[in-house]
């Protein structure tokens, strides 16, 4: 039986202004959820809605207006969110080139790290804690650089500078001394930090987003060519590509990623507000949901315990999110 995804509206929290770019569940549980925007702020709600919550009409479905905690300075729309283990602190990036340190309690900058000649020089696209207890930051950049952070130390410069892509850097995942980040000029390039190597596979067209296997075995890379792909890390070649049934994605940065334990894929398209839901060992749609009227430009699951079950989160271009479940 294929695997399908959960399709009824829990909860929708409408309390930006602009277009919803980058989402991020709480670490442990998942309980709330982070939500950045192009109006410039990041939003903290919870991710379920509680009994007090405004019924939209008859059934679950809950509507929030108001966030729990509003995250107030950058100048520029915000493109990722990056929560650290704990939920004490989180990362964001976006046009002001510079990687935002926040303390979850005290709304507050703790860090902002670049702003000097070695920090980036363009727009700032990706952002992923890494290293031990979470003390280094990564970021990707237009500016072509994965630069490393080191948030133990004072020091505002990077630590490490990988200047391999000719093009835009859109996606960073880590895992464990590893790096892989994704580029638009269509490669995905794996930093060994510990051996000093970097490994590049090619891709047929720009790359908008990454996603890497529990395992680490495999790598989900979605590109502008209308197709996302399940990718061998041990020789480069395509295992799955997730397509067809009007999916389309050839200009937009969609994010794309896992979902039910890794058993499907799911992801938005352009030209509607739709999220395609892939069977992940047979490559076949095995859904498509109607979440909005315009694009969906990013989704994200979250696991409820050790098994396939769990909620998911949709954002994009109407400034609403959209949490779904069962």
């Amino acid at each position: 039986m294929p695997h399908t995804l959960p399709s009824t509206l829990l909860h929708t929290i409408s309390s930006h202004k602009g277009p919803v770019n980058a989402l991020t569940f709480s670490s442990l549980g998942g309980t709330y959820i982070l939500s950045g925007s192009s109006d410039r702020q990041i939003h903290l709600s919870r991710s379920e809605p509680t009994s007090t919550s405004t019924p939209v009409k008859a059934g679950s479905t809950t509507a929030s207006t108001t966030p729990i905690q509003k995250y107030v300075a950058h100048g520029y729309p915000i493109l990722d969110i990056s929560c650290s283990a704990d939920n004490q602190t989180f990362a964001s990036v976006g046009g002001d080139r510079s990687v935002f340190l926040w303390d979850v309690q005290a709304a507050s900058t703790i860090r902002r790290l670049g702003g000097t000649q070695q920090g980036h020089t363009s727009r700032i696209n990706t952002v992923s804690f890494a290293g031990a207890e979470d003390s280094v930051l990564v970021s990707g950049s237009d500016d072509r650089t994965v630069r490393v952070w080191d948030l133990k130390s004072r020091n505002a410069n990077p630590i490490m500078v990988f200047e391999e892509a000719r093009d835009s850097v859109s996606a960073i995942v880590v895992r464990a001394e590893e790096i892989i980040a994704g580029s638009v000029d269509g490669r995905v390039r794996s930093y060994d930090v510990r051996m000093g190597l970097c490994t590049e596979d090619t891709m047929p067209a720009a790359v908008t987003s990454v996603q890497i296997t529990g395992d680490g075995q495999a790598l989900l890379v979605a590109c502008l060519d209308s197709k996302i792909r399940l990718i061998d890390r041990k020789d480069g070649t395509s295992l799955r590509a997730f397509c067809g049934d009007g999916f389309s994605n050839e200009e937009l940065r969609i994010k794309s990623c896992f979902g039910k334990g890794e058993l499907v894929v799911m992801s938005g398209s352009e030209g509607a507000g739709t999220v395609n839901v892939w069977d992940v060992m047979t490559g076949q749609v095995v859904g498509t949901i109607e979440a909005a009227e315009k694009v969906i430009s990013v989704v994200r699951w979250r696991n409820k315990g050790r098994g396939v079950e769990g909620i998911w989160a949709s954002g994009g271009a109407d400034g609403v999110v959209r949490v779904w479940g069962d």
